[in-house]
């Protein structure tokens, strides 16, 4: 019998949480949310998750697969109650902005480069602890990449720029069109506030070198994604093809189906099930029609008169890597093969433009030109110069990125204040053998994110994840085993308390 122990909130925290990079209190909002308190459970998302109404559309939600439900039946739809919570707070303006409370102290400038989700959620903790906070946007609009490289039937406008607006009503300031390093050098900023935080994300495609890769009708998969999401580009004739098997790369190619391409393929090194999208991006863009080449690497593009007219490929043998840390695909010879293409986009990856930063002295780059930082503090070798996010990861998702700006307002706090200790890693929950499970629990099927019918959806932008009812977000979210508010009593009926096991049963 195991020894009855109340849970330690000062020191452990459930799996769930442990596997949000941004540490939200998941168990705190689902509670909620399944005892109808919706506003507490979108305190409970505000007070620990910057941005919460973003990552409800666009977390990859790795904190389902440690959710100990999971091992009982299925994972609860953390996500999908997520997305529940904060719709519910957007429809109640009069109390969706939350608590806010700013902290004591001696108030200091602070410059923030990039307005993408790091960057954001940096200023909005910073502005929270009493910072005067500028962000300097190259961009026409705020956002990043969450504006401009995220399609709208993933991330709809006017969410993102509820949550923008909700950040400059603290007081924080957004500069767009201001390019660092034109229009405002990095010694003049350096001049003018106590501290900085580089947050300038992925912005340039990366290119490949074929033959042909010059011609009329080939993009680079962020521009093409940003003269979409700004309006530019309104509609695509002919057959699209898309190098890239990413999350870039499915976006592109769901974005080419809205437009009107009459046809739409992806050709990637990788097998199908070693794809680097997200597998619901993948099934959702071949629901769409789009057709997917794994294992296929490109060997040029086929032209006519200066125009992209196909891509020729080749089935794949191995993939090396290189010193440099590229792809090396070895092809099986006679095995080529062409498909015709009036417009080619390039996907395979993206990289930081830093040249603003050139002849800058006391930063350090590592060999792929990334800024080298102390990983605990994201601090540079300069003082009062601090970088994350996307810049610098390998690759990134838009909550590591937000928990990067997180960090980092924690770590610019501490710099301010002359502080320089650290806060101390939380504790996980006991790890959880098949052996103690409450199998007395009665099983529930998992209530999954109803998505938008395929045919209704192909040639429209609305967003496809249609949300939980009310009724249906109670359910999910009443199926969460609470761990946190008796550490082990759930394992054991014998331990439990009677308001838990009321609960559950």
């Amino acid at each position: 019998m195991m020894e009855i122990k109340c849970w330690d909130w000062t020191s452990k925290i459930p799996p769930c949480q442990a596997a949000c990079p941004a540490g939200t209190d998941v168990t705190g909002y689902v509670i909620a949310t399944a005892q109808g308190r919706y506003q507490d459970a979108y305190q409970a998302l505000k007070d620990t998750l910057p941005l919460p109404a973003i990552c409800a559309y666009i977390c990859h939600h790795p904190c389902e697969s440690k959710c100990v439900r999971g091992r009982v039946d299925e994972p609860i739809s953390i996500k999908a109650v997520k997305r529940f919570v904060t719709d519910y707070a957007a429809s109640q303006p009069q109390k969706g902005a939350g608590r806010v409370r700013k902290a004591d102290g001696k108030k200091q400038k602070v410059a923030i480069i990039g307005s993408g989700p790091a960057g954001l959620a940096a200023a909005q903790n910073l502005a929270l602890r009493g910072h005067d906070v500028t962000v300097f946007e190259a961009l026409p609009v705020a956002g990043g990449m969450l504006a401009v490289g995220i399609p709208e039937f993933v991330l709809p406008r006017k969410v993102l720029n509820s949550e923008i607006d909700a950040i400059e009503s603290l007081g924080i300031k957004i500069k767009t069109n201001t390019r660092i390093g034109k229009d405002i050098g990095f010694d003049e900023l350096r001049q003018q506030y106590k501290a900085i935080f580089i947050a300038t994300g992925k912005q340039n495609s990366a290119r490949l070198n074929l033959p042909g890769m010059d011609a009329q009708g080939v993009i680079p998969a962020l521009s093409f994604l940003s003269d979409a999401n700004l309006g530019k580009l309104k509609k695509l004739q002919g057959k699209v093809a898309i190098i890239g098997g990413g999350n870039v790369a499915m976006d592109a190619a769901r974005t080419a189906v809205r437009l009107g391409a009459s046809e739409v393929f992806c050709a990637c090194l990788e097998k199908e099930d070693q794809m680097l999208a997200f597998e619901w991006e993948v099934e959702r863009a071949a629901a769409e029609g789009v057709k997917l080449f794994c294992g296929r690497a490109p060997q040029q593009v086929v032209t006519s008169n200066g125009k992209v007219s196909g891509l020729q490929f080749a089935d794949v043998e191995s993939i090396k890597i290189d010193s440099a840390g590229r792809f090396n695909p070895v092809v099986c010879k006679g095995t080529e093969c062409t498909m015709e293409a009036d417009t080619l986009i390039v996907a395979i990856g993206q990289s930081s433009d830093l040249s603003f930063l050139q002849g800058v002295k006391g930063l350090e780059f590592n060999q792929r030109g990334g800024l080298v930082i102390d990983p605990d503090s994201l601090s540079t070798g300069m003082p009062g110069v601090f970088a994350g996010g996307d810049i610098t990861a390998p690759t990134g998702t838009a909550v590591e990125a937000i928990a990067a700006g997180k960090k980092a307002a924690m770590s610019i706090d501490r710099f301010l204040r002359g502080d320089s200790n650290g806060t101390g890693k939380l504790e996980v929950l006991v790890e959880v053998s098949d052996d103690n499970l409450p199998k007395f629990v009665e099983r529930r099927k998992r209530q999954d994110m109803p998505v938008m019918d395929v045919s209704k959806r192909k040639r429209i932008f609305d967003v496809v994840e249609l949300g939980l009812s009310e009724k249906v977000a109670v359910q999910e979210a009443s199926r969460c085993l609470n761990c946190p508010m008796c550490g082990n009593c759930i394992f054991d009926r014998s331990q439990m308390c009677f308001k838990t096991a009321s609960r559950l049963l």
